[in-house]
């Protein structure tokens, strides 16, 4: 037996599904798991609502509960990847309200190998976000019906992706038609977050399964947050004014995420004598397109 760690090899791949099959699993057909990019954060989580029950009682047993039940199983898993060039994006998948299959590879060598899976993932909330000087990071909160572990697998991992998309790869766009777009100068920073608001849905069973039925997509919701240099006062006047805006970041290989038909809810000029004067802006999509197709 040994330690797992960090510098293991860890490997995580993907498979979709369509809604009709929710919770699927590619079970004891070899499957080849799609990767989404570098993975640089993983966070597993799994909460069984446990219930002390208690009931009126006599003798020893007096202040003991009667059972330890299980209400719900409540699976989560959270991800941080830099991207770089696929054939195939998990954003896709992610955006386009699929469920998937998930498989997490930790090796140690031939003898010391765990991995951990996940069946019924959506996302639930996905954000993009990037400063200057840094990589283009994706993070994103996951919600599923099913999460195991195993000693092997019969999965193969797919090809590797291409070079992480760095700071100067991506730009912010804006337009009051949808169809001019004019690059916003002067951002030292962004973050666009969509937020699906997932519903989890536990019913009665013949089966007994304490695991979600379904995952509903609510009302989607879609903001955005720049700071950047002042420079003028166009950004507080669409504010002021309420102006009805589009508000894109462009990604490298023709890729872009945009919140369309939104308006700026906060315009906060940040003022330091030994920096130039910033401004933070708050974005409010109306709603959600994208390229990941």
């Amino acid at each position: 037996m040994v330690n797992y760690k960090g510098k293991d090899q860890i490997e995580f791949g993907h498979t979709y599904y369509a809604e009709a099959s929710y919770g699927g699993s590619p079970g004891a057909t070899p499957t080849t798991l799609y990767r989404i990019g570098y993975v640089t954060e993983m966070r597993p989580s799994f909460d069984p609502e446990l219930n002390r029950v208690f009931a009126l009682r006599d003798g020893s047993d007096v202040g003991r509960p009667v059972g330890i039940f299980m209400r719900r199983e409540n699976v989560r898993l959270g991800l941080k990847w830099l991207q770089g060039q696929l054939s195939d994006y998990f954003q896709k998948y992610l955006l386009g309200g699929y469920n998937f299959f998930a498989e997490a590879k930790l090796y140690r060598d031939a003898t010391d190998k765990l991995y951990l899976y996940w069946t019924g993932l959506k996302v639930d909330v996905l954000s993009v976000q990037c400063s200057v000087g840094e990589p283009v990071v994706w993070s994103a909160e996951l919600i599923g019906k099913l999460y195991d572990s195993k000693t092997s697998t019969i999965h193969s991992y797919g090809a590797s992706p291409g070079t992480p998309w760095e700071w100067d790869d991506a730009y912010v766009q804006v337009s009051t038609n949808g169809s001019d777009w004019t690059t916003v100068e002067g951002v030292t920073d962004w973050e666009f977050r969509v937020d699906n608001q997932l519903k989890p849905n536990f019913v009665f069973n013949s089966s007994g399964s304490k695991q979600l039925s379904s995952l509903e997509e609510m009302e989607q919701l879609c903001d955005a947050r720049l700071t950047m240099n002042l420079r003028d006062d166009t950004y507080l006047s669409y504010l002021l004014d309420q102006t009805e805006l589009w508000l894109k970041v462009v990604l490298p290989n023709t890729q872009h995420v945009q919140f369309s038909k939104g308006k700026m809810r906060l315009v906060d000029p940040l003022v330091k004598p030994e920096d130039l004067i910033a401004c933070r802006v708050e974005f409010t999509g109306g709603y959600l397109e994208h390229s990941f197709t």
